[in-house]
């Protein structure tokens, strides 16, 4: 038979012992805890190295990269290449996957150290780089424009438009 009281008792005692052992607290703005190494901060971009391929932006699956470019020559070679202009993390979005840093082929975008993003307002949270400011509010997911397949000519027409029959009467 089981004595009544006793979880109260051992509970009460892990509170005692606690109670008189020496507090360790953190006063955290001014000291900051070390993050452990390989975590991921806030993303940020060498605008310098970016050469607009646009694959951090494809690979997104939050769609919170939106890159702006524009073609340039730079080395005065005659063949103009593109150049990111503009360039934008919403970091509202960013859920920290690191696909945008693994895809980037010359390692251009990565991780920094920091990790608070605070902001009163949404919007505040896209940080730009590059020349031109880039819109935040436009959702940068790639448009799916399907493409129409090319009539039959011929005999295909009157088979389609059996098989188009067929469908209707069986629905």
């Amino acid at each position: 038979m089981p004595q009544l009281g006793q979880g109260t008792l051992k509970g009460m005692g892990i509170t005692l012992k606690h109670l008189f052992s020496k507090k360790i607290t953190r006063q955290y703005p001014e000291y900051k805890r070390e993050m452990p190494e390989r975590s991921r901060g806030m993303l940020t971009v060498d605008m310098d190295r970016c050469i607009a391929c646009l694959q951090c932006m494809r690979i997104c699956p939050d769609h919170c990269i939106s890159i702006e470019q524009t073609k340039r020559d730079f080395d005065g070679s005659g063949k103009p290449k593109p150049y990111a202009v503009g360039f934008v993390i919403d970091d509202s979005r960013c859920m920290y996957c690191s696909l945008c840093v693994e895809v980037c082929p010359v390692n251009c975008i990565y991780h920094t150290e920091e990790f608070e993003a605070q902001a009163y307002n949404r919007l505040e949270l896209a940080r730009q780089f590059g020349e031109r400011p880039v819109d935040p509010t436009i959702d940068p997911r790639p448009s799916g424009k399907k493409k129409k397949k090319p009539a039959a000519k011929g005999k295909g027409d009157k088979a389609a438009a059996k098989k188009k029959e067929k469908k209707e009467e069986a629905a």
